[in-house]
């Protein structure tokens, strides 16, 4: 401290003993001179508008370019993971990916979701104490591993022991993931099957065997039948063999055709229609037959 002081003092006075001599008629070239000796920090320069090219935004433009299928969104994680050791802008390509991952038909990949949780570097968000875990060390990074198992949650995507082993080598067993993790693991075996109705897991991409799904689990009776009526189309050719023709989906059950069979023709049948089904994403629309009370046929009419 000593030395630091004696040295600003000697700078002082050569300061002193230049703008003495400055004033006594040297140039004013020589005092800017002396001055830019003394202060010696750069001239500020012009701001950068150009992003730094370690920015995850060229990733964000790879999912919007080439096919999307798993192969392509794999190889995008696999091109930022081998591009840096420090995974620098992990938060931004998680986040950009969980937005992209429906587009790309991975919502429901269980693969898919562990690449992304292995996006994050291993063992630098560990806490090292009671008080890192308690007041939640590195809560960006923590709360964007919440966000993956929240839409896995979303999409009915159970986690499995590799998921576990990604979030205790990422955040530490103590963690609010983990904890995340654990919650799932309880309840969705518990809530798997509690509705006596499930839905198919794939459903079909025939329009008829998906109507015949949809009419079994709105019927009251399981004995009801189910009779498909197509529609002849008028006409040959390539374009007539091409157009799907129409169908008409019924599900009667014993009860409902006697009553139709009793049925007085003189009063109108009504259709009332159509109600919406949704099974997962996909919307079906049926149509009710309806008769009013009392239209039944009197006993001894011909």
């Amino acid at each position: 401290m000593r030395m630091r002081s004696l040295r600003l003092l000697v700078a002082a006075r050569q300061l002193c003993a230049g703008l003495k001599q400055t004033a006594a008629g040297e140039p004013l070239g020589a005092r800017s001179q002396l001055l830019r000796a003394v202060h010696t920090s750069s001239t500020p320069g012009p701001p950068v508008t150009t992003p730094p090219p370690n920015t995850v935004a060229p990733f964000e433009d790879a999912f919007t370019k080439g096919q999307r299928d798993k192969a392509s969104f794999i190889q995008v994680l696999d091109l930022f993971c081998g591009r840096d050791v420090r995974r620098r802008g992990h938060i931004e390509l998680i986040e950009a990916a969980l937005r992209w991952m429906p587009q790309f038909g991975v919502e429901k990949d269980l693969e898919v979701y562990n690449k992304l949780l292995d996006v994050f570097p291993k063992e630098v968000f560990v806490p090292q104490n009671f008080i890192q875990t308690m007041f939640l060390h590195y809560p960006r990074q923590q709360e964007c591993a919440i966000r993956v198992l929240d839409q896995m949650e979303f999409y009915g995507v159970t986690p499995n022991k590799h998921t576990y082993f990604l979030l205790v080598q990422t955040f530490g067993k103590l963690s609010h993931p983990v904890k995340k993790y654990q919650r799932l693991l309880y309840w969705f075996p518990r809530f798997k099957h509690v509705n006596p109705y499930p839905v198919p897991l794939h459903l079909e991409t025939d329009p008829v065997a998906m109507s015949k799904v949809c009419l079994e689990r709105i019927a009251a009776d399981r004995d009801a039948r189910a009779t498909v009526y197509q529609v002849t189309v008028c006409g040959s050719g390539a374009r007539v063999k091409k157009l799907r023709k129409p169908f008409f989906h019924i599900f009667q059950s014993p009860d409902q055709m006697s009553l139709l069979g009793d049925h007085d023709p003189s009063y109108p049948v009504i259709v009332e229609g159509p109600f919406p089904l949704w099974l997962k994403k996909t919307c079906v629309q049926y149509y009710v037959l309806r008769a009013e009370p009392g239209a039944t046929k009197k006993v001894g009419a011909r």
